[in-house]
């Protein structure tokens, strides 16, 4: 058992303190919310919260747009590479092919894959690529969300395979990290995308953190760890093996 602990505090300074003066409605808005402008604030996010994170685990965040997945997913990266440090690799779905990278591509799909060609084709499958077609074709012939299952495929990969994109190590763990994760697949697909990537997880003991404000993948994912972030400071973790609940960190 590792229990991970969160916390996540925020200085804010208002905008009071800035050099040019408050108008009649920032005046306004800070009365009508009891916010003083003449003083700097703690926002807490998350304060002391405990998460009991296992190799092999799926962990999935959900919540609204701007509750803080984001922040605690991090948070979640941070605390392992504090308590594990250097042995396993982290990768991180946002830095493989981003931007313009995997446009400029000019190697069909097949070709982008590490290793032989079977568990090549595994690991396509996995991310939800597995029409023949798709695979002969380039990065840029292909549509946005064909081209975010590629990444996820090349992230896999990396995790278990010698793909040379960019990963982080701790010790011990093979985690994939992938905010909005399915966020910009359609349902079905997303759906079928989330229970692969779970089959993948532990086929592989491939530690996975997921976050997305699309709940419904969380039936096909099945997470270990279901976390459910509402606005505010309002959290619930929920394990699927209800002994966990009391991990202490």
């Amino acid at each position: 058992m590792t229990s991970y602990t969160i916390n996540q505090k925020f200085r804010a300074a208002p905008a009071g303190q800035a050099a040019a003066p408050c108008g009649d409605r920032m005046l306004k808005v800070a009365e009508m919310f009891g916010i003083g402008l003449d003083e700097s604030y703690e926002v807490v996010l998350y304060d002391n919260l405990p998460i009991d994170v296992r190799p092999g685990d799926v962990v999935f965040v959900t919540g609204p747009s701007g509750s803080g997945k984001s922040v605690l997913l991090q948070g979640l990266v941070e605390a392992i590479r504090e308590v594990h440090g250097a042995g396993a690799r982290i990768v991180d779905l946002a830095a493989v092919g981003a931007g313009e990278a995997l446009r400029s591509v000019q190697r069909p799909v097949i070709d982008l894959m590490a290793g032989p060609l079977e568990p090549a084709l595994r690991l396509l499958s996995a991310a939800g690529l597995a029409d023949a077609f798709l695979l002969l074709r380039t990065p840029q012939e292909l549509s946005d969300g064909q081209r975010w299952r590629l990444r996820l495929a090349l992230a896999l990969d990396a995790l278990v395979g010698s793909s040379p994109v960019n990963t982080r190590v701790c010790d011990g763990l093979n985690v994939l990290v992938a905010d909005e994760f399915c966020s910009t697949l359609d349902r079905l697909c997303a759906r079928a995308v989330a229970y692969r990537v779970r089959r993948f997880a532990t086929s592989q003991a491939v530690t996975v953190l997921a976050a997305s404000a699309h709940d419904d993948i969380a039936e096909d994912l099945a997470p270990d760890v279901l976390v459910i972030k509402h606005e505010g400071r309002g959290i619930e973790v929920l394990y699927a093996d209800p002994s966990r609940a009391e991990a202490k960190p």
